[in-house]
């Protein structure tokens, strides 16, 4: 954001009111939580080819088209060995071995101040977890390890690496006040899952558009990595995938 003026501030501040955050995290995977839809939507780039978001926040439609039990708590994305990218700069709180009921995965948890994100004011640190990954490509990442924006992270598995389940990342976006207020607890599958008594989900489609006015008809622009760029007075997310020139 690099202080941004008062009407862009107006804006944002507006966008995120319209993006119905979430309650607390508490105790279960998501149970009281109030995940509400924004009505965002992504708009890709016409001239490149993206790997797709699949299923978006608050959403009860699953990837394979059934009805999920409680609404979605962040996006699916992308087709069977996609590579994704940091979404910004950060560091690793955690790369585990997770399971959801699913099997066992790979998961993988960064913290984003957001200082980092070019953000002036509100939250104090966003929370990017990845779901559905293979553990052995994220088993290498250490805690407090930095990564930078457009840094890969890992490819599009499966839901416990299960071969009848469709390929997707689960993206959950959090915005913190306390990132001291993490906990580690154990879940009914017995894999490690954590909670923060500050922490409220926000659709990762709302950090996708900080940089850019939003549409009239609710689109996000999706902004694209490009490794050349400088992005410096870049304000939020960038896109989770590479994209490619549609002539290629």
């Amino acid at each position: 954001m690099n202080r941004p003026d008062v009407i862009a501030f107006a804006v944002a501040a507006a966008l995120m009111v319209a993006a119905g955050n979430a309650l607390s995290q508490t105790d279960g995977p998501l149970k009281g939580l109030d995940i509400k839809k924004t009505g965002l939507v992504p708009r890709y780039p016409a001239d490149l080819v993206c790997p797709p978001l699949t299923s978006f926040y608050a959403s009860w439609d699953d990837v394979d088209g059934t009805k999920r039990d409680e609404p979605h708590s962040g996006v699916d994305a992308g087709r069977l060995g996609d590579d994704i990218l940091a979404p910004g700069p950060g560091v690793v709180i955690a790369a585990w071995k997770a399971n959801w009921g699913w099997g066992d995965e790979g998961a993988l948890l960064i913290q984003h101040r957001r200082e980092d994100l070019g953000l002036a004011t509100g939250p104090k640190f966003y929370f990017s977890e990845f779901d559905h990954l293979r553990y052995d490509e994220v088993r290498a990442f250490q805690e407090g390890v930095r990564i930078e924006r457009g840094a890969p992270l890992g490819t599009v598995f499966r839901p416990g690496g299960k071969s009848r389940y469709l390929p997707e990342v689960h993206w959950e976006v959090w915005q913190v006040e306390d990132e001291d207020a993490t906990r580690w607890s154990l879940n009914e599958f017995g894999a490690r899952h954590w909670t923060n008594k500050t922490a409220h989900l926000v659709d990762p489609l709302y950090m996708l558009s900080l940089n850019a006015p939003g549409n009239d008809d609710g689109s996000v622009d999706i902004p694209v990595f490009e490794g050349e760029l400088s992005y410096g007075a870049f304000r939020g997310f960038t896109y989770i995938f590479p994209c490619r020139d549609k002539r290629s």
